[in-house]
Order: structure tokens, then C-alpha cells, then sequence
């Protein structure tokens, strides 16, 4: 089987602490801005860990704007955005708490679909297609790739803890929540799929609320718009960034996902046992790469290895490493991979 491999993202404010880079409306929406932040921040991981692979002397700015899905969606429907100089883009608001479960049957994903908001998205691709021709890309969606937040955990965030209470009480109003929640992404991505030429095969469902469901409530009331959802498309990948090992049962029986990124505190070794053929990525914990030294930055990452070590894949996702990680603690990560591959 291949080596593990690593993805690392380091939060805006990593890069604003060590190299003053601001963020802001700009890096979103001007795409001039967000090339030359891009160039700093493949200088700066170069500087710090170009022994590894990691970074380049001389970056090239990436083609394509992302935007997280969610936020996407949330801003479709009355959300305000904001702007943090460093941090991502944050979204304010519960749009869906107010209305009835009618009034929310009643929307029209179409309006979603022609919202200002995709407007702007979409106007930023012309000028990307301006500045780089055909490699210009949204939220990668020329590969095919439809990557979303789950139902549930888009209506969760439009529709704040009221949710919780819906699913326990009246799973039926739940899922017409759900369904509305996915038929405006399908008519959002389905008409920028048409703005870049492309069609969408493979799904990537993010559920970053699964965990905070007992597996009774999941198993009864998600899981089924899950495997409605994965099974229409030829390759599915999933995320649940919470300690999820109560949930790996039912995570298995989700069609076509061929990769899962799990969440600390998810029990790794269950998770190989019952999905062995799943490339598995688990999300290294941010906090004792943060808190810790080297030594039990190391001890982390053998035991994550250790763990996974049946898999046919795994990438180790060490992501949302904040402005006090410690430089030397990441290249532990990159030492231990290299290592024990050795």
C-alpha cells in the first residue's frame, strides 16, 4: 500500500502572525489580492518546511475561488458575511429560525440559484477564465465534484438548536427541511456546474454536526437522506470532523464513499476494521500540535499511524493549525510520516 500521505492547512491567522498577510472581502472577491496572499503563504510553508515537500520558492496562485458550501448556501438565504482580516469568511445568522415549516416547503430553490450572491461567484469566474484561461475553476466543480454540507448539517446552521428539537419530536417536518436544504444546493451547484461547462459525478457530503447526534438519532433520521444522497453519484467522499466512533457503524453503510475524514477522538482501529477498503483521513487534533512539544507531537502521530495502519489509504488531514502552533511541531508531523514510512 502507498505511504501516508499529509494535507496541511494552516488558518489565516498562522500566516497573519508570521507574515502580516491580511484577509478580509478581498481575498474572496478580488482575485488579484487573493494571488499575491497565495504567493505568500507557499513562500512562507517553503521557508518553514520545504525539506519536506511542502510550500515553493516560487508559488503559483491557484485558478479557482473556494468558498465553503455552507457559507454559500447561508448567504443564499439572508445570512450576512463577514470578514475577519484573520480568519476565513464567517457567517452570521439563523435565516431558517423564525419560519415555519411551511414557509420553508414554500421557498424557491430557483431564487437560491440567482441569489446576488451566486451572481458574484459567477463574476468572479469570468475574471478567473480572463486571467488563466480554461483552468479557471469554482469550488471545484470542473472536476465533477459536488462538495456540500449534508442536509442536516446546513439546516442546522440555518436553523439553529430548534433543529435538534424538530428531529426528536417531528422527524417528518426534519426531513422537508432536509429535502429543501438539498434541492437548493442542487439548483445553486447544478447552475454553476452549467457556468463552468461541467457535470457533476462524485459528491462530497461534509457533516461537521453528525457527532453531536446519539446513533439512534442519526441511524433513524440522517442516515437515510446520506445514502439517498451518495447514491446518485458514482464516488462519494465523507466528513465528520467530531469524535465520531458511536457513528463508524452506520458510516459504513454509505454508498459509493470510497474516502471518510474522521474527527479527533474517533477510534481510528474501528474504523479500519469496518471499512477496510476506505481510504481513511483522519483529522489530526489542532490542539496538541498547538500545546504540545515535538516529542508528543510524534507520539500523536505514531499512534495515528499505528491505528490506520490496515487501511489500503490514508492521508493524515492536519488541518486548522492556529497562530501559536509552533513551526518545529508541524515538521514533527512531516519527520514521524517519513519515518515510520521509511
Amino acid at each position: 500500500m502507498p505511504a501516508p500521505t499529509i494535507s496541511l492547512n494552516l488558518m489565516p491567522a498562522f500566516y497573519h502572525r508570521h507574515a502580516g498577510v491580511t484577509y478580509g472581502e478581498a481575498f474572496y472577491f478580488d482575485p488579484s489580492y487573493r494571488a499575491e496572499v497565495e504567493r505568500v503563504e507557499g513562500r512562507l510553508q517553503h521557508d518553514y518546511w520545504g525539506r519536506h515537500g511542502v510550500g515553493s520558492a516560487d508559488p503559483s496562485p491557484s485558478p479557482s475561488l473556494f468558498i465553503q458550501a455552507i457559507d454559500l448556501i447561508l448567504g443564499t438565504q439572508g445570512a450576512s458575511w463577514r470578514f475577519p482580516e484573520d480568519a476565513t469568511l464567517e457567517s452570521v445568522g439563523e435565516p431558517w429560525s423564525g419560519l415555519t415549516i411551511a414557509e420553508i416547503e414554500a421557498l424557491d430553490p430557483r431564487a437560491a440559484a440567482h441569489h446576488p450572491v451566486i451572481e458574484a461567484v459567477i463574476a468572479q469566474y469570468r475574471e478567473l477564465q480572463r486571467r488563466y484561461g480554461d483552468r479557471a475553476d469554482i469550488f471545484g466543480i470542473k472536476s465533477g465534484l459536488m462538495g456540500i454540507h449534508t442536509p442536516y448539517t446546513t439546516a442546522h446552521q440555518l436553523r439553529g438548536q430548534g433543529l435538534f428539537v424538530e428531529m426528536l419530536t417531528d422527524p417528518a417536518a426534519a426531513r422537508v427541511i432536509f429535502d429543501q436544504v438539498w434541492a437548493i444546493y442542487q439548483a445553486v451547484f447544478g447552475r454553476l456546474a452549467d457556468v463552468v461547462g461541467a457535470k457533476l459525478t462524485s459528491l462530497h457530503l461534509g457533516d461537521c454536526s453528525a457527532s453531536l447526534l446519539s446513533e439512534r438519532t442519526y441511524r433513524e433520521v440522517v442516515l437515510p437522506v446520506n445514502q439517498r444522497l451518495a447514491a446518485q453519484f458514482a464516488v462519494a467522499g465523507y466528513h465528520s470532523c467530531g469524535p465520531s466512533s458511536h457513528l463508524l457503524g452506520d458510516f459504513a453503510t454509505l454508498p459509493h464513499v470510497t474516502s471518510i475524514q474522521l474527527g479527533p477522538g474517533t477510534d481510528l482501529a474501528d474504523a479500519a476494521r469496518l471499512m477496510p477498503d476506505m481510504h481513511l483521513m483522519p483529522l489530526v487534533d489542532p490542539l496538541p500540535l498547538r500545546d504540545g512539544d515535538a516529542g508528543q507531537v510524534r507520539g500523536l502521530i505514531q499512534g495515528i499511524l499505528t491505528d490506520t495502519r490496515p487501511a489500503p489509504e490514508v492521508t493524515l488531514c492536519v488541518w486548522s493549525l492556529d497562530r501559536d502552533t509552533p513551526v518545529e511541531n508541524v515538521a514533527a508531523v512531516y519527520e514521524t510520516v517519513e519515518q515510520e514510512s521509511s
